[in-house]
């Protein structure tokens, strides 16, 4: 007998003690941790123009939507969501990589049942590579 199922096909649990239960009713729809592992802007690290951080975004929750004038690259590690780039819409899920161009608008949203689990890496434009 052959049985699989995936936890991103299920339906979560309505126990008043989930995470669902706790967040539906908070204003804001951010909801992510973000640790910067490399970062040209702090006082004493290596990185002479780029930044690298690991963003978690939680079942239900979204980035802070911005824009910035460093040309960015995501890898997704894990979980599903939807990526925003200017006026498009991207699914996005384990094992995506994708690029979002400086002064361009964007914010990941969190899809699945698991957490979103994003890798990014942003650099300062000074000139072009050949």
């Amino acid at each position: 007998m052959k049985y699989v199922v995936n936890v991103q096909d299920k339906e979560p649990d309505v126990d008043p003690r989930s995470l669902r239960a706790r967040v539906k009713d908070r204003d804001k729809a951010v909801l992510r941790d973000t640790y910067f592992l490399v970062d040209y802007q702090e006082n004493g690290g290596p990185a002479q123009g780029i930044r690298m951080g690991y963003t978690i975004i939680y079942p239900t929750g979204t980035t802070t939507g911005h824009t910035h004038d460093d040309e960015e690259v995501y890898f997704v590690v894990s979980g599903e969501g939807i990526m925003v780039v200017g006026d498009e819409e991207y699914p996005i899920k384990a094992g995506d990589g994708l690029y979002v161009p400086p002064g361009v608008f964007h914010t990941t949203k969190q899809t699945g049942n698991q957490p979103l689990h994003v890798v990014w890496v942003n650099g300062k434009i000074t000139g072009k590579m050949k």
